[in-house]
């Protein structure tokens, strides 16, 4: 009689799970972007962090706000902030403005976000090779 079979292998499913996080890696920021807001970012050589605990705020160039994927009005946005806020102080705030927004809009919305208690704000960019940033400067 031959002997029962005692190793599982688990090789398929690593590589299921694997898969899996590849698609939500991917697939994360563009849930949490606002879907019919045009946001055009300017370019960075630096990378933005990616996180489903970030609190995102978008601003595009004709003014509409949106806090993570919801489209608020702004003079709702300090409140909806804190209240964010209150459950964590020290998650990332990411604003994500067009590059033809004025830069003094976003200085006044940099202000509301500290105001709101925000400890740690980014500017949200879209990365650009490192080989066109150095042709840059």
């Amino acid at each position: 009689m031959p002997e029962p079979v005692t190793k599982i292998d688990i090789t398929p499913l690593v590589g299921v799970a694997l898969i899996l996080v590849i698609i939500f890696i991917v697939t994360t920021p563009l849930i949490m972007a606002p879907i019919d807001m045009d946001i055009d970012l300017p370019d960075a050589a630096t990378v933005e962090a990616k996180s489903e605990v970030n609190i995102t705020i978008s601003l595009t160039q004709q003014g509409h706000l949106a806090l993570n994927e919801d489209k608020i009005d702004s003079n709702r946005l300090e409140q909806l902030l804190k209240e964010k806020l209150s459950e964590d102080p020290k998650r990332l705030v990411v604003i994500r403005a067009d590059k033809n927004v004025l830069h003094k809009n976003i200085l006044s919305l940099l202000s509301l976000v500290k105001k709101a208690g925000a400890q740690n704000i980014a500017i949200a960019t879209e990365q650009r090779s490192r080989r066109h940033f150095d042709t840059i400067n």
